[in-house]
């Protein structure tokens, strides 16, 4: 398994997104943020992802160059067209708005977004957010197309992951933040698990017939996800899941799941809260202080993340020898040495 430094790992996945057409404060966006997913933890959202998004510029699905523009501004609502380009570009613009909004005294500003591909880990825009002193909240559909998960009490495609995510400021410490797909996994963990040769988890995936099955292959030839609580209690994040489609698709524009639809960008939507009284951090450290004292072992949303990342930027980034081939593969098309 070869081992590299975020560094490295960032500088030539630069040079292959601007080979492919990116321009370079595009390719910098995307770069970092695959591979700070990588740091913390987060593979299913890291580099992984960069044959996949390198093949739709290929096939014409994804602009490189496209820059996203601000279709409609009611001060505090904005909604931002992605015009067919890169997630992290249209989505860290549309955050950028709504921190903008809040630093000239707006309380609450909403910011949506449609027409972009694959944001990547939703977390590390609420994160923004928070790093601000706000509460931030997050969440993609995958613009009626991506259909993967079977509703509750289903057995075929019908939603997305639809994941979530909050932050919120600690008063002396790092923010909470919660990351989540609204399936029981996310679909790049089961990516992974194929790219490792594991097999899955019970409860995962069930095949095109719609049977239980460990097999990660079976996801990719018709299967499909279960929403989060499984079969059991899946109710819950399927519950969740359709809300999703109402926030990030119906409000934004990109649109809900629906038949035939066969563009898989996300949707995106993005809500900034200013604090509603100054002890709002502080509430939030003895929020955290009052469940950890519990128990050593307590941990609350953000803790892995920042453990793992800690522990490759002094160690490095492992990546399973499938995926850097199909890097090394993309690398090669493009010229660009890994």
């Amino acid at each position: 398994m070869p081992t590299v430094t975020a560094s490295e790992l960032t500088r030539s996945c630069i040079a292959i997104l601007e080979a492919a057409g990116a321009p370079p404060a595009h390719a910098e966006a995307v770069a970092e943020g695959l591979v700070l997913a990588n740091l913390m933890g987060h593979d299913s959202h890291g580099v992984i992802r960069l044959p996949w998004y390198i093949g739709a510029v290929e096939e014409g699905r994804v602009d490189a160059k496209a820059e996203p523009v601000l279709e409609r501004d009611d001060g505090s609502v904005v909604i931002v067209n992605g015009r067919r380009g890169f997630g992290q570009v249209a989505a860290g613009y549309a955050t950028t708005l709504v921190l903008e909004r809040m630093a000239q005294g707006r309380p609450l500003v909403a910011a949506f977004a449609h027409d972009s591909y694959h944001a990547g880990r939703i977390g590390f825009y609420v994160e923004r957010i928070a790093a601000a002193g706000a509460v931030g909240v997050a969440m993609v559909n995958s613009h009626g197309g991506g259909r993967l998960v079977a509703p509750f009490g289903g057995r075929q495609r019908r939603l997305s992951t639809n994941p979530i995510a909050f932050a919120a400021p600690v008063a002396g410490g790092p923010p909470i933040v919660l990351d989540m797909a609204t399936s029981v996994v996310a679909e790049g963990k089961v990516r992974v698990r194929r790219n490792t040769g594991e097999r899955l988890p019970e409860n995962w995936v069930v095949d095109k017939d719609g049977q239980p099955t460990r097999d990660a292959e079976d996801l990719y030839a018709g299967g499909a996800l279960l929403p989060l609580g499984g079969p059991v209690q899946g109710y819950k994040g399927y519950g969740l899941s359709l809300m999703v489609e109402v926030l990030a698709g119906a409000l934004s524009g990109a649109g809900c799941s629906r038949p035939g639809e066969t563009w898989s960008g996300n949707g995106f939507f993005c809500l900034g809260i200013a604090p509603t009284h100054p002890a709002v951090a502080e509430d939030v450290a003895g929020l955290i202080r009052h469940v950890k004292a519990d128990h050593e072992g307590v941990l609350v949303p953000g803790d892995p993340e920042r453990s793992k990342r800690a522990h490759r930027e002094a160690h490095g980034i492992e990546l399973d020898a499938e995926t850097w081939a199909q890097l090394s593969a993309v690398a090669a098309r493009h010229h660009v040495e890994m």
